[in-house]
């Protein structure tokens, strides 16, 4: 068991199998528990799965990108699949920005390279403006310039949103998160 505070930066740490990944699936709904359960701002994951992944952007180890569409129109397909109400044009933009993906905007994300396809993965969980976003492994197989970039653009998510990471690097749970918790085989080991 654990609880994330708002406006903080949390970390699951652990080593590969630890259950980072199955944790943060279940948290989002796209794996059923066995026992226990998974609220986000008060609602049940599995009672009210539909008003709890309104609050929630994620971003899976492997992103969910249609790597034949061009990143503008992926964007605009996320923004209608999630019903958002948000201004279309802006929202999209100020995603873009933040980002830094406003430059590849018609470009095929086939065509990108790993970091900017991880940025666009990102840019789909911000879709909405969520209150809770949750990464998992979102520096995995980047080079230390993207690394660092991530890093960043993760630093300056936590001002506005809940951010929960996943991560097997020590070093990046301690210099992104303001709280980690370390688990080993489905269990809590620490909680710092």
């Amino acid at each position: 068991s654990f609880t994330v505070e708002k406006g903080k930066i949390y970390g699951l740490l652990g080593p590969n199998g630890a259950g980072k990944s199955t944790t943060m699936n279940i948290i989002t709904g796209c794996l059923a528990a066995t026992s226990g359960t998974a609220t986000i701002d008060g609602h049940d994951i599995f009672e009210e799965p539909i008003e709890a992944k309104k609050l929630i952007g994620f971003l899976p180890e492997q992103p969910p990108l249609y790597h034949d569409m061009k990143v503008g129109e992926y964007l605009n397909f996320v923004y209608d699949i999630k019903k958002c109400k948000l201004n279309r044009k802006k929202h999209l933009a100020e995603i873009m920005q933040v980002t830094k993906i406003h430059d590849v905007s018609d470009r095929i994300i086939g065509n990108l390279s790993k970091g900017y396809r991880q940025r666009v993965g990102i840019a789909q969980a911000l879709v909405g403006n969520p209150p809770v976003i949750i990464f998992d492994e979102p520096t995995v197989g980047l080079d230390p310039k993207q690394i660092i970039e991530i890093r960043s653009l993760i630093r300056t998510l936590g001002k506005n949103h809940t951010v929960l990471l996943s991560t097997h690097i020590l070093g990046e749970g301690a210099t992104v998160c303001d709280r980690i918790v370390i688990i080993n085989k489905g269990k809590i080991v620490a909680d710092e």
